[in-house]
Parts: structure tokens; sequence; C-alpha cells
């Protein structure tokens, strides 16, 4: 499958001061809330069955199965 550049939507776990963590962060702060974040990544896969996209995360290079509902499909990524 061709890979493309994309930004997607998703519920992460945040500590006191908005970043990202638990499993997601070295910082060994407690999860203050849930938040609903964009973000950047690289669509890998797809599962038409369930329609789910495979996502990595560009920035904490992290793997997630995202609703095709929620991601934005940009340009095509050159190998």
């Amino acid at each position: 499958m061709t890979m493309y550049n994309c930004t997607y939507t998703y519920d992460f776990p945040v500590d006191e001061y908005g970043r990202l963590g638990g499993l997601y962060s070295l910082a060994d702060l407690p999860i203050a809330q849930h938040k609903r974040m964009v973000r950047v990544g690289i669509l890998e896969a797809k599962n038409e069955e369930s329609k789910m996209y495979k996502i990595r995360d560009n920035e904490k290079n992290f793997v997630k199965w995202v609703p095709m509902t929620d991601v934005e499909i940009g340009e095509e990524v050159d190998e």
C-alpha cells in the first residue's frame, strides 16, 4: 500500500501540563485527563471491514488504529 501524510484526531491521556502522558511519555507524572488531540502522522494501512486506518505518529513514532472519519489524508509519502 502507498503511504500518505495525514492528520488524525484521537483521545489521549495528558498530564497536568497538557502533554501526552501515560505510556506515551517518559515523564513520571499522573494522568490528569483525557483530551481529544489533533496530531500529524503517516497512514500506513487500512482495514475496510472495520473502517480504520493504521497511523504512525510523526513525533513519537507510535502506531494507532484510528477510525477513518477521524483522519484527513494529505499527500503521498516519497520513500
